[in-house]
């Protein structure tokens, strides 16, 4: 008859209702008088022990005699372990010494098995029994055979043994155990599965006594798998540091889930049988890349044995989807990676490597593997890291790709190979680390100067040039090619050297560290590269302007090996000659280019330049979107200073033209570091500053920062006001100033070298779209003094209409095209078509040629 006591059920015991009541059911059969044998499985932290324990206290409080053994790995080895626990509660020490005494002179242990189940037994015979074994996954072997015995006799007395492991008992028991001769109608399976979320929720309140939110709940749930124990484990943290488990402290309540699973997963490991840990290990490191007949083979299993070994994975919850078994997730399974030794994972990734390899596996998949493994010395290794990298560019993986590149580098390689991968390599750190990306680069030209590797010397320093680190790039393509000169042929050498000299033409006029001088440009190019660099240094000087676009178109049309700086410089000297079309086509051919061989630096440079070109054209939007996509390619953090104050400038200048005047100075005002006045950009940040001082009202402050733009312009002898006309607009600010004479010199100047370039219409339309600009922005510049009257002798007017006179007297009375349409109020362009005629008339070819015609006699009195 049962005797009142506690239910088994509790608040603690969510979603375990029908595991207590077949415990229930089978206490009260005990205290009958009857004989049984349950046992409580499912995997890891599911709360087998739990529930166990919670059988255990049910009856001992109804009198029954209670033996409970816990099993650990500790002590796996230990003969009769478990069996030792057990007698320890219904035995006095006494009787455990005299049966141990008889045991050990059985002289073998198993014959000890029919004497300690009498044992049990008799205790039986005095009241109900109760043994409990805990983790039997974990019990030595002899206790195992005891539990198989004892499963057979229970029948002779009321005895209840329960257990609890991952799996099936019958399992662990083996041929050792026959169910049809226990006597026994049939044991109880008791499978404890995860708790849902609502479960989960409600255990997590009952364990804290506080109230949990739906999300906090959920993500609970998700990352403890609804195991008990793992919720527990949480409980317990919060509860311990009197913390609420709300919303803003979902972190700790991952980190505390995460430390659950890892306390109970590497215990579970340390006693795993050899094939189901060895199997573990292989779906934990690499079982994503294979087949799991295939993992099973790397793990050293196949047929019985890898059957074995995924259901004791499979029972313990460590492994999940008998269909395409995989460890739950990410952080379980580099726990189980981090519980090898270094030299077990690495040996484990470089034979699961080589199995991909053949068996068939991509590039990338065989990476993913070598990116594990020691340096293999393979011969195939360092190629297949390469494929991989450019496998991962393709689909925009640039970090894991650069990591394949990396990796490759670790691989013995010959020199040219290796400084391929090093330039690609440096093509792609230059987002994130530009100066170990630099540091690449240099070491390519200092290290690997031969014929074999020179293609990759070459575009090495043309990444160097492109981030803009113009001394830098000076310097060190000066020493290499004066170092090369004797052991590399001119062919070769030809490219280096027009990289050379567009480093100069940007570098400032007093290298810190003297360099050698490179050979001058020879009046006939070697190659397309020396093409374009000459032809940018003729546009750069406004000197033979048709010569300069049969270099930029030649340089242009040559195959897409010529440097990407030269085929830049190409097309900035066709922009200059005012061959737009065919300037930006060879810009967004750079582009696509870049984007093609990864070089984000490259296409940065020549998107700057199309800004630039756009802000020529009064394009401001397209300007704006251009230098958007430039730091897209590459943050403008990672340009160098001194390419980067003229990707500032131009930006600048861009939102002037857009009216946004607020943006424009936050730009001006931005800090930049103390390298950034060491290039050309300098010279267009001063120009940009002075745009905002002119239409803020500020003429003194712009007039100042247009001289020092001019000064560092002339010392490098850029000439041409294609590039950036700053007397122009400081005539502008003259004009501001109430200095109409000294506007007028400046102008004339201006003038003087755009008709010996031929570009005078194209920059006249610049500077007229500066007025337009300033008026539109409320800047109302003083009218210029009506011209006094020239001397023209009639006959040089001779052919010319009225219109046509008009304009040429106040051309030569000092007039610039925009003045002189207001003068004559008619649009800017009528001027320009007007005076296109006149020129042509008079065969004049510019308008210093035209003043020099139609004024020989001066001004009169």
């Amino acid at each position: 008859m049962m005797r009142p006591a506690p239910s088994l059920a509790g608040d603690e015991f969510v979603g375990r209702q029908s595991a207590l009541t077949v415990l229930e059911e089978l206490i009260g059969t005990l205290e009958a008088g009857g004989s049984g044998m349950a046992c409580v499985t499912g995997p890891l932290g599911v709360g087998r022990s739990a529930v166990l324990h919670r059988a255990v206290d049910r009856a001992r409080a109804l009198g029954s005699a209670v033996g409970f053994a816990r099993c650990s790995p500790v002590e796996s080895r230990v003969p009769y372990a478990a069996v030792t626990q057990l007698f320890a509660g219904l035995r006095p020490p006494s009787r455990m010494v005299e049966l141990a005494t008889v045991c050990m002179g059985n002289g073998h242990f198993a014959a000890s098995v029919p004497l300690l189940c009498d044992e049990f037994l008799a205790l039986a015979a005095d009241r109900p029994l109760l043994l409990a074994v805990d983790d039997v996954q974990w019990a030595d072997t002899w206790s195992l055979r005891w539990f198989a015995a004892m499963a057979r006799r229970a029948h002779h007395a009321p005895v209840l043994l329960i257990g609890s492991t991952y799996g099936p008992l019958s399992r662990l028991l083996g041929e050792d155990y026959r169910l049809a001769d226990a006597g026994l109608a049939a044991m109880r399976e008791i499978p404890l599965a995860s708790l849902s979320a609502a479960n989960s929720r409600q255990m997590l309140e009952t364990l804290t006594g506080r109230e949990i939110g739906a999300k906090v709940a959920a993500v609970a749930a998700d990352m403890t798998s609804g195991r008990p124990a793992m919720l527990r484990g949480v409980a317990d943290y919060f509860t311990a540091r009197n913390l609420p488990l709300d919303a803003e402290r979902i972190p700790q309540l991952i980190e505390a889930s995460w430390t659950a699973w890892s306390v109970r997963a590497n215990r579970a490991m340390v006693s795993m049988p050899a094939d189901a840990l060895a199997l573990l290990r292989v779906l934990a490191a690499v079982g994503s890349n294979f087949e799991f007949e295939i993992a099973g083979s790397l793990a050293g299993l196949r047929a019985a044995r890898l059957d074995g070994a995924l259901d004791t994975l499979l029972g313990a919850g460590l492994v999940i989807d008998p269909d395409a078994p995989r460890v739950p997730c990410a952080r379980l399974a580099a726990e189980i990676r981090a519980a090898m030794t270094a030299p077990e994972r690495e040996n484990l990734y470089l034979r699961a490597a080589e199995l991909a390899r053949k068996v068939g596996a991509g590039a990338d998949t065989v990476a993913d593997l070598l990116g594990n493994a020691p340096t293999s010395g393979l011969p195939w290794a360092g190629k297949t890291l390469a494929e991989a990298s450019v496998y991962r560019m393709r689909r925009g993986r640039t970090d894991a790709a650069a990591a394949a590149l990396r990796r490759a580098l670790r691989e013995p390689m010959n020199d040219a190979d290796r400084a391929h991968l090093l330039t690609r390599l440096a093509s792609i750190e230059v987002v994130h680390s530009p100066q170990a990306s630099d540091g690449r680069l240099r070491h390519v030209l200092v290290r690997y100067a031969n014929s074999d590797a020179w293609p990759s010397v070459v575009r090495a320093a043309d990444l160097l040039l492109s981030r803009g680190d113009v001394e830098t790039a000076r310097r060190v393509i000066s020493e290499l090619h004066e170092t090369s000169a004797g052991s590399v042929s001119q062919d070769e050498l030809s490219p280096l050297s027009a990289l050379g000299w567009l480093a100069g033409e940007e570098a400032g006029t007093d290298p810190e560290i003297p360099v050698a001088p490179l050979p001058a440009p020879a009046r006939r190019p070697a190659d397309p590269a020396q093409a374009g660099a000459l032809a940018w240094q003729l546009a750069r000087l406004a000197e033979e302007r048709d010569r300069a676009r049969k270099l930029g178109l030649a340089a242009l049309g040559a195959s897409s090996e010529v440097p990407s700086m030269c085929r830049i410089a190409a097309s900035c000297a066709l922009l200059c000659a005012d061959d737009v079309a065919m300037g930006m086509d060879g810009l967004d051919a750079v582009v696509a280019d870049a984007r093609r061989r990864g070089a984000r630096a490259t296409a940065a440079r020549a998107l700057l330049h199309r800004a630039g070109a756009a802000l020529r054209l009064h394009r401001p939007d397209e300007g704006l979107r251009d230098l958007a996509t430039a730091t897209r390619e590459l943050p403008l953090e990672s340009w160098h200073p001194a390419l980067a104050a003229r990707h500032v400038a131009s930006e600048i200048m861009a939102q002037i033209r857009c009216g946004r005047l607020d943006r424009a100075r936050r730009l001006a005002a931005r800090p930049l570091p103390h390298t950034a006045d060491q290039g050309i950009g300098w010279a267009f940040l001063l120009y940009a500053k002075a745009e905002l001082g002119l239409v803020t009202g500020e003429p003194e402050g712009a007039l100042v920062l247009l001289e020092e733009c001019g000064r560092l312009l002339c010392a490098r002898r850029w000439k041409n006001p294609m590039v950036l006309p700053w007397r122009c607009t400081a005539a502008v600010a003259h004009q501001m100033l109430d200095a109409p004479q000294t506007a007028a010199r400046l102008r004339a100047e201006e003038h003087a070298v755009l008709d010996r370039w031929g570009t005078g219409d194209a920059v006249g339309r610049m500077c007229g779209q500066t007025v337009e600009m300033l008026a539109e922005l409320g800047v109302e510049l003083p009218r210029p003094p009506v011209p006094e009257q020239v001397n023209v002798p009639a006959s040089s007017l001779a052919g010319l209409s009225q219109p046509e006179r008009d304009v040429a007297r106040l051309v030569v009375g000092g007039l610039a095209n925009r003045e002189i349409a207001d003068e004559l109020q008619v649009a800017t362009r009528t001027v320009e078509l007007r005076l296109t005629k006149i020129y042509r008339k008079l065969g004049a070819k510019g308008r210093a040629e035209l003043v020099a015609h139609l004024a020989p006699t001066g001004r009169s009195g």
